[in-house]
């Protein structure tokens, strides 16, 4: 084992940690990069802060970095609370599973980034006596928000609506809540959130930042994320990074990563986001008959009475009955041969729940245990000559080609569009999208000119009548609305503009996904697609 009684880093690092030396912002810089390349440092500097370090967190009033011992033991240890984890670490010299833990690869950086971060504080030029936070923004109407108020340990904050940032002083996390909200800043690192919702982004500095509903704790591990509270239960969604949920009753915590999505009720009970439908309304649009200058399809699927040879429990026959369509580049349609089509619809965009949609457009009665698939297919002008990309997914089949080309591909895992197409495709488990455990799936960019091109899009469900889904498209460049939790709102992707009861169903479904599901888009404008006959 390297000696490092004489590096200089190390003495550093130790003194930091023992307060014994002011650490500037460059020789902050050198040592928190050595500590992130050099795993024996690391190791090092964690048994001497086990034996040190960790008795005095313990008599400290709010041991932050022993958060993360709980997380990298809580797997292997009886349920304590945080105190009592410690201090029985304390007591027990000689069992240290945390340390051991500290080697593993996913942890090591993180561990030693939370066990410094007071050392490695640099206070802000405009200090706050008494005060922890600070309110730097507020946008709304409540009178009684103060401009620029300083939050001190144990005050109550609550506003009626808007948007708010907050920033806490020493850890450096941010805070942006909207309104209605009520919480209440404990310390420096810790907030209990009463109702409302919060995202927080957490620098280095401030991992094992906690907040508390009456549910749960949650403590940040280096990450961004948001946090919902209210009378029914709390909720949590990962956005970047990794947190600990932990209990209220001090039982060990659990591991959320990018993309994590959980609700919390009153009960104790715990609902992750799931793959089972995604609960968004439907919203009726006119898709019956073929007016003029109407992107049209029809649907397809297979006839009642159709055997489909050994289908696998969860296998999208409908979709593997048109890939030689789509791997023909859509000039082979002998594949639609023996399957039954519906009435001609128009295309009215695709966004939310779609009940009993094979009814209302003429194809009943037909084979529902294989699925169905609307075709639409014109030609289409972008709005502007630049590159494009498709954003969505859809809960079974969703394929989108230009000129022959998939260039987006938003299908669940048991579609052959997902399995057989090698559509070049990126999941965004950050931005939530109905029920898609890897969120928003987008495609690679396209260009698109003053020339018309040739657009096939293919959706539909696998198995029964209900489906959802949603197709959304960003221009290169163009400058979009994001939610508070950062999501740009994409526009539907559309060749015509929506009546008013349409426009009136869509801000309906556009609210609910943002306070239920964390997903939003927005209603296009001068966003639309020209249809040319």
């Amino acid at each position: 084992m390297k000696n490092f009684s004489h590096d200089p880093d190390y003495l550093d690092v130790l003194s930091a940690w023992h307060g014994t030396l002011n650490i500037s912002p460059k020789r902050r810089k050198e040592l928190l990069d050595r500590l992130s390349h050099d795993q024996s440092l690391r190791a090092e500097v964690a048994e001497e802060i086990e034996m040190a370090g960790l008795i005095r967190a313990a008599q400290s009033g709010e041991p932050r970095w022993l958060e993360l011992e709980e997380i990298l033991s809580s797997a292997q240890e009886s349920p304590l609370s945080f105190e009592d984890r410690i201090l029985g670490q304390v007591s027990n010299k000689p069992r240290k599973p945390w340390l051991a833990l500290l080697t593993r690869p996913s942890f090591a950086w993180l561990a030693m980034a939370a066990t410094l971060v007071f050392a490695f504080v640099i206070p802000s030029e405009k200090q706050m006596p008494d005060g922890v936070a600070r309110l730097l923004r507020y946008e709304g109407s409540d009178s009684s928000v103060q401009k620029d108020f300083e939050f001190r340990k144990g005050e109550q904050f609550q506003f009626n609506d808007g948007l708010v940032e907050v920033a806490f002083q020493e850890s450096g996390v941010h805070l942006i809540g909207k309104g209605p909200l009520q919480m209440t800043v404990i310390d420096h690192n810790r907030l209990f959130l009463n109702e409302g919702e919060i995202k927080l982004v957490v620098p280095p500095q401030g991992i094992g930042f906690v907040v508390d509903t009456m549910e749960r704790k949650f403590v940040d591990l280096g990450t961004s994320f948001v946090v919902q509270a209210s009378s029914l239960g709390s909720r949590v969604l990962v956005l970047d990074g990794e947190i600990a949920v932990g209990e209220r009753d001090g039982k060990g915590s659990r591991l959320m990563t990018e993309g994590g999505l959980a609700n919390f009720n009153r009960n104790g009970e715990v609902s992750p986001h799931s793959t089972r439908p995604s609960g968004v309304p439907e919203v009726k649009k006119d898709i019956q008959g073929t007016k003029l200058g109407t992107l049209l399809g029809s649907i397809i699927g297979f006839p009642k009475d159709a055997q489909i040879p050994n289908p696998a429990p969860e296998d999208s026959p409908i979709s593997r009955k048109l890939l030689p369509l789509v791997q023909s580049k859509f000039s082979d349609l002998t594949c639609l041969n023996k399957l039954k089509k519906g009435n001609p619809i128009r295309f009215r965009g695709i966004a939310g729940t779609y009940d009993l949609f094979p009814q209302r457009t003429g194809l009943v009665p037909y084979s529902e245990n294989n699925g169905w698939i609307a075709w639409y297919q014109g030609k289409v002008k972008a709005p502007q000559k630049g590159k494009y990309r498709f954003w969505g997914y859809a809960d079974n089949n969703l394929l989108v080609a230009v000129n022959g080309e998939p260039v987006f591909e938003g299908s669940r895992y048991d579609s052959s569009f997902r399995t057989e197409t090698n559509v070049p495709r990126n999941n965004h488990p950050s931005f939530p999208c109905l029920n898609a455990r890897a969120g928003f799936a987008s495609g690679p960019w396209f260009e698109s000119g003053d020339t018309p091109v040739q657009i096939d899009l293919l959706f539909g469900e696998s198995q029964g009548n209900k489906t959802s889904s949603l197709l959304l498209i960003e221009q290169e460049g163009a400058s979009y609305d994001q939610t508070y939790w950062g999501q740009p709102k994409w526009p539907l992707f559309a060749t015509e503009e929506f009546s008013g009861p349409e426009k009136k169903a869509l801000n309906k479904l556009k609210t609910h996904m943002e306070e239920k599901i964390m997903g939003s888009f927005s209603i296009p404008e001068a966003e639309l697609w020209a249809v040319i006959q």
